[in-house]
């Protein structure tokens, strides 16, 4: 039997994952998202078509793969209609290939104006301003509405006036901001249900079913490990748990953990928002890594800060998720470079220290020095085609992580992938 693959990002998101999920996809017989919502954006090529995806699994494009949206996914029906009928004007058709969990907690567009009522104040963290925060709070306070809670108009209605009147009193007490209507709310939410009730099911059973006939399946996530809720730089982190480890709560399917584990990171380091970032630079070489990886974001557009390849936190990363192998994206980007670094080593007052999330904003990089390769990697089809000083930074990746380079991207296109 063919083993099932976990994959996740090791770095603060925005590491290539769509590519990569987007190239497995084909090689499975079901891709399902376990956790995050509509403020990741995968963005992928498909026959010279660009498709971001930030909620509908990357499998969507071939026939032969069940999509699946597992209930750890908060789900706006908004942005899922909207991505639907994106992806079918464009050809793609999602008949019979897109299930979503009944048990996944709903993104409402309230949720979305309390989050940028909270970042348009002195303590913004730099979230994506989608809601995610909000919703997944709600999840955790018991107050979310469900997926399922749409099959019941009853209790549909009393549970988003109870959500309204909850956040009205936010939004006018505190932030004296314009109110909701919980009429005008329940009366989208049943619209947009009847547009998408069609996608909704058991996710778990169909796991199951795939899973014991012998079959494949793909699991994706979204973010990255240094964005995890609990094991990432806290609290400028996503409000999900991002690592491996949350695929079995996540899918509702428990022995998803027994999967190989593919974590994806970039030849170099960026981050979105706030927070600590040892290797973040301030120079020339931020600018042009920025330039020629076209570092803004997916989904709000937001310029990447860049950095050298942070090699201890790519380690913790390793650890966190029991990885299996590494795939390393957008080598390509440093061609220019003639010399590179890599971080392998913090100090805190003179003193080395480990990867402490806690301590990440004293953390002073250590860096080794590399020689650049100074030419094209483009038309590289295999690890020997690559220059030297290129397979030295691999073999450096490897030698510290102590997990093994499967995959390398050396372009935007599917097909720009040395294997090893």
């Amino acid at each position: 039997m063919k083993k099932s693959l976990i994959l996740v990002g090791t770095q603060w998101g925005d590491e290539g994952k769509g590519k990569i999920v987007d190239y497995f996809s084909s090689k499975y017989n079901a891709v399902c998202r376990f956790q995050g919502g509509h403020n990741a954006g995968h963005t992928i090529y498909q026959d010279k078509k660009k498709f971001v995806l930030h909620l509908i699994p990357s499998g969507i494009f071939y026939d032969h793969v069940q999509c699946f949206i597992g209930q750890g996914v908060i789900l706006s029906l908004d942005s899922l209609l909207k991505e639907i009928q994106e992806i079918e004007e464009k050809g793609i058709s999602l008949h019979g290939k897109l299930k979503i969990s009944r048990y996944c907690s709903l993104l409402l567009p309230i949720h979305a104006k309390i989050d940028q009522l909270r970042e348009d104040n002195k303590n913004a963290i730099g979230t994506t301003r989608r809601g995610i925060g909000p919703a997944y709070e709600d999840k955790t306070a018991r107050r979310s509405i469900k997926a399922f809670d749409l099959e019941n108009e009853e209790v549909l209605k009393k549970k988003v006036i109870d959500l309204v009147d909850y956040y009205n009193y936010q939004i006018n007490t505190i932030h004296k901001a314009e109110e909701f209507d919980a009429d005008l709310v329940f009366t989208e939410l049943l619209s947009n249900y009847e547009k998408a009730s069609k996608y909704f099911g058991d996710v778990t059973d169909s796991l199951e079913d795939i899973y014991e006939s012998g079959e494949a399946i793909l699991y994706e996530g979204a973010q990255g490990t240094l964005l995890d809720v609990d094991y990432g730089t806290y609290p400028y982190v996503t409000s999900s748990n991002t690592l491996a480890t949350s695929v079995g709560i996540g899918s509702g399917f428990p022995k998803s953990i027994f999967s190989d584990v593919l974590g994806v990171a970039k030849a170099y380091t960026t981050r979105v928002g706030e927070g600590p970032f040892p290797t973040e630079l301030f120079c020339q070489d931020g600018s042009k890594i920025a330039d020629i990886g076209n570092e803004y974001g997916a989904t709000t557009g937001r310029p990447r800060r860049c950095g050298w390849l942070d090699l201890v936190a790519l380690k913790y990363s390793a650890k966190l998720n029991n990885l299996t192998s590494l795939c390393i994206t957008k080598l390509d980007v440093l061609d220019s470079f003639k010399k590179l670094k890599v971080c392998v080593g913090y100090e805190i007052d003179g003193k080395e220290v480990p990867f402490k999330s806690r301590l990440l904003h004293q953390a002073k990089p250590k860096y080794k020095t590399l020689n650049g390769w100074s030419s094209s990697i483009k038309e590289a089809k295999n690890f020997n085609d690559l220059p030297k000083e290129a397979k030295k930074l691999i073999e450096v990746i490897e030698q510290f992580t102590n997990v093994p380079v499967s995959l390398i991207s050396n372009g935007p296109n599917r097909d720009d992938l040395i294997h090893r």
